[in-house]
């Protein structure tokens, strides 16, 4: 924690009033926990690297950054906690303790999944998360940009499971009458990840990145075998996240828990090691076909 007038905050503080390092600090954090490379950090902010560099040396000397090499590619981390530190320190020393978040769900927790048309991955997830979470949250789907109907597809595909399905909101919308206020938003993709922060409320939710496999238009059957392959990326971490007090836990933990079942990580193996449902025989050509693929 950084204490009055500390030179470590102060120098990240300076570090932060340039537009630049700040856009570099938002986009590592809206990946986490997933690393990006220096080029992809250029390329997604059309600045010439020779350019980008100094700014992350300098992010990484002030430990707002961690550089990891992998082979030729240098690898950058966001490190949130730090600048935690700079918001801790505002908050206590300038503000005098006025300014925070507090974590706070009135009873279950207001969970919304959001990816970019609000058809097929928001629905899904919010379909087997009112299964796994029944009586514990209030779950809803969102689009950035949402449809007037789910893909027929993704229809069939709860059906089958005994899933009921359901139309997404958009965005701006209450989460519920009376009820503006959400405690968690998960983007499923990377249009949902850009749209974050999907509002302004204080405290603010909690925003995490649960990355599922692509469900492109096409032909029925290669949309059904993608559809099931988000299911069966979603159901083990749907399933550690039920065995958590969510209510109970501090917003960090939350925050940790979240993003330890977001992909390609071991902790994920570890949270979500239950053994996954059997599968239900269909007479669909569509899901025996999917399924056998």
């Amino acid at each position: 924690m950084c204490g009055r007038m500390d030179p470590v905050c102060l120098a990240r503080l300076g570090l932060l009033g340039n537009p630049l390092r700040v856009s570099v600090l938002r986009l590592l954090v809206r990946y986490l926990p997933h690393p990006l490379a220096a080029g992809d950090l250029a390329r997604a902010l059309m600045v010439p690297p020779s350019t980008l560099s100094a700014h992350l040396a300098a992010l990484c000397e002030a430990g707002l950054l961690v550089q990891r090499v992998r082979g030729s590619l240098r690898l950058y981390h966001a490190v949130p906690s730090a600048l935690a530190q700079v918001i801790d320190w505002l908050g206590a020393d300038v503000a005098l303790g006025r300014a925070g978040a507090d974590w706070q769900p009135a009873g279950r927790l207001r969970l919304l999944f959001l990816c970019a048309d609000g058809a097929r991955l928001s629905p899904l997830a919010t379909a087997l998360a009112r299964r796994r979470l029944w009586g514990r949250a209030r779950v809803r789907a969102a689009g950035v940009a949402p449809v007037a109907a789910l893909d027929p597809v993704l229809v069939e595909v709860l059906a089958a499971h005994r899933l009921p399905a359901c139309l997404p909101v958009a965005l701006g919308v209450p989460f519920e009458v009376g009820a503006g206020k959400l405690d968690v938003v998960i983007a499923l993709d990377e249009r949902a990840l850009a749209a974050l922060p999907i509002a302004a409320q204080l405290p603010p939710p909690i925003n995490a990145y649960w990355p599922l496999p692509e469900v492109r238009d096409g032909p029925v059957i290669p949309r059904a075998v993608a559809l099931h392959a988000a299911m069966r990326a979603l159901e083990p971490r749907l399933a550690a996240l039920a065995r958590l007090p969510l209510a109970a836990a501090p917003r960090e933990a939350v925050q940790a828990a979240l993003d330890s079942l977001s992909s390609g990580l071991p902790e994920v193996a570890r949270a979500a090691g239950s053994a996954p449902e059997p599968r239900r025989r269909s007479t669909s050509p569509v899901l025996r076909a999917s399924a056998a693929s």
